[in-house]
């Protein structure tokens, strides 16, 4: 196989740089985005434009943080059982972190309707934070 020196990888050839999209199916995307920016103004984006879209709340950021940094958590974690050079002393400390996660996690909960999806969300991470705590402190991994 002979690779041409003068092609340029990553390049994709057939339009012209500036020549304008074929009007198939109404208004390109980049001209939608243009007519959202001047009616919002320079550097603001605001979610309420987007129809079906609530404001979501403050217990609603906390949830969905501590939920993110709890499956980070339990992804580091995974990935450290996983790591044959690494002792369960090694991993001691990050089960620490998970426990406080937990407890995190469960308060961040409590604060959120009963029929809201995140809840059910937060309680899987809860179950599975929980289960890991246990299976860990019961000895489960040793041996």
């Amino acid at each position: 196989m002979k690779i041409d020196p003068n092609m340029l990888i990553g390049t994709v050839t057939g339009k012209r740089p500036g020549a304008a999209a074929p009007a198939a199916g109404g208004p390109a995307f980049e001209d939608i985005l243009k007519d959202v920016q001047k009616a919002e103004g320079p550097g603001v984006h605001c979610l309420q434009s987007i129809p079906g879209l609530d404001q979501p709340s403050p217990q609603k950021f906390n949830a969905l943080s501590v939920s993110e940094q709890a499956l980070d958590k339990l992804d580091a974690y995974a990935q450290a059982l996983a790591d044959p050079k690494c002792s369960l002393k090694d991993i001691a400390p990050m089960v620490d972190e998970m426990s406080s996660l937990c407890s995190a996690v469960a308060q961040a909960r409590s604060f959120l309707s009963d029929n809201d999806p995140l809840k059910g969300i937060m309680d899987d991470v809860e179950s599975a934070l929980n289960g890991e705590l246990m299976r860990f402190r019961r000895g489960d991994l040793i041996g």
